[in-house]
């Protein structure tokens, strides 16, 4: 993974497939603590003790289409490169949380890629999924909800016109987020 939208995209899709009907992805950002907390929890199917404690095997999957599962084990590997770590709690049938945490003061810390466009993919793959997503950079924020997106009735983010304007949204929110960013952070 060669940046942090393709870590929430794959992280995403685990809870797709533990059958997850909510996901909130989350980012905090702090500048004095030259931080930024990357997490993602579902309410999906869960782990017990004993998978999440092989989760950072990267031989060890519980997909049957392949032998390997690179995902988690990256996202640890480059979240320690930076000095920060890796935290996944899980319960079968309550779902999972899986955070990593980045220090933005660090050269090899990851950028942060096209969070807008992978955000937006995701809506589009799973429309029966309420999404939310929150971008926190010390004390301003940008979020949206998906469930409440259908309360307005907006629902059909595959269609020509509303997935360009989505994705511009969002880029245009986490644009004037990043105004406030410290220039000491390594993230772009």
């Amino acid at each position: 993974m060669v940046d942090l939208a393709m870590h929430m995209m794959d992280i995403a899709q685990n809870a797709v497939r533990a059958n997850a009907t909510k996901i909130d992805i989350g980012f905090l950002e702090n500048n004095r603590d030259a931080t930024l907390t990357f997490s993602i929890r579902d309410n999906g199917s869960g782990m017990t003790p004993e998978t999440v404690e092989k989760l950072e095997d990267p031989f060890f999957t519980t997909r049957t289409t392949r032998r390997v599962g690179l995902g988690v084990p990256f996202l640890k590997m480059s979240s320690e490169q930076t000095g920060g770590f890796l935290k996944v709690a899980s319960s079968p049938g309550v779902g999972t949380t899986i955070e990593a945490v980045y220090r933005t003061d660090n050269p090899d810390c990851l950028p942060l890629g096209d969070l807008a466009g992978y955000l937006v993919l995701l809506l589009i793959a799973n429309p029966g999924i309420r999404f939310s997503f929150r971008y926190k950079l010390d004390e301003n924020d940008f979020s949206i909800d998906t469930g409440e997106w259908a309360e307005q009735g907006v629902t059909e983010f595959s269609k020509n016109e509303m997935a360009p304007a989505v994705k511009e949204y969002i880029q245009e929110n986490l644009k004037e987020l990043y105004l406030n960013r410290s220039v000491k952070s390594y993230l772009c």
